[in-house]
């Protein structure tokens, strides 16, 4: 039997005083590891931006083709306006608003949506909040031919011409079925389809869509964003105030 001799004992503690000392050096390497990820993936979206700022040639030129809230729309269905570059849905008195900057090919935007995007529609719905949303367009990179800025374009042309609701159901459907970054997002004839099937009517918004009527106002709406301080996507502002995903949960409940 062995003898449990002071010896022994300042052995056991030194055993554990280096497992104590690994453990903690382990952890401290797993927190470097994932604040790395989440810096390079920060650095890509700034990136992008960047990029997006250092190529356009159209800074400060007025759009030509503004859109709207379909004229009655409003009567039969949820309030909206557009309000400089924000897209405003809900009731006036609504007590909370959310603003959020998204792009219509952003994954984070979409899983935002996937999460919060149901409880978002109810407290709209429910009068509790009204949304403003701030469509941008700077991954027209992340696809083979220039999705972000033709859905948004597409989703301008719903609201302007079918309204708010219309709007609403093509912009949830656009995340729901997001087209994988790197490869071609849905063509013109593909988000018609999807705008009517959402409510608008084919002949009122192909012409918009085809033209791309809406570009310099998406361009100055992106280059709004940036002047506003903000760089990524999605940005989450709850009564003026910086927000993240878990405070708009939180305000959701």
């Amino acid at each position: 039997m062995s003898k449990n001799t002071p010896e022994r004992r300042e052995a056991r503690k030194q055993r554990a005083a280096e497992a104590l000392r690994q453990k903690q050096a382990e952890e401290r390497r797993r927190r470097l590891v994932t604040i790395g990820a989440v810096v390079a993936a920060v650095v890509v979206i700034v990136g992008g931006l960047t990029w997006w700022q250092s190529t356009r040639d159209t800074t400060g030129e007025a759009a030509d083709v503004v859109p709207s809230v379909a004229a009655g729309a409003e009567a039969d269905g949820t309030p909206g306006e557009i309000d400089g570059y924000g897209i405003v849905i809900g009731q006036a008195d609504a007590p909370t608003t959310v603003t959020i900057y998204e792009d219509l090919q952003c994954p984070a935007c979409a899983n935002l949506e996937a999460q919060l995007g149901e409880p978002l529609a109810a407290a709209v719905d429910a009068g509790d909040v009204r949304l403003d949303y701030r469509m941008i367009s700077f991954l027209d990179r992340a696809s083979t031919n220039e999705y972000s800025s033709r859905a948004l374009n597409a989703a301008l042309a719903v609201l302007d011409t079918a309204g708010v609701d219309a709007f609403r159901a093509f912009h949830d459907d656009l995340y729901a079925n997001q087209p994988e970054e790197g490869g071609p997002g849905f063509e013109d004839d593909e988000l018609i389809d999807r705008a009517v099937a959402a409510g608008a009517t084919e002949s009122e918004i192909r012409p918009q869509v085809e033209d791309k009527v809406y570009e310099q106002w998406i361009e100055n709406a992106t280059d709004e964003m940036s002047q506003a301080g903000y760089n990524s996507t999605p940005t989450i502002l709850i009564d003026g105030e910086d927000a993240d995903a878990q405070q708009l949960a939180e305000l959701l409940q």
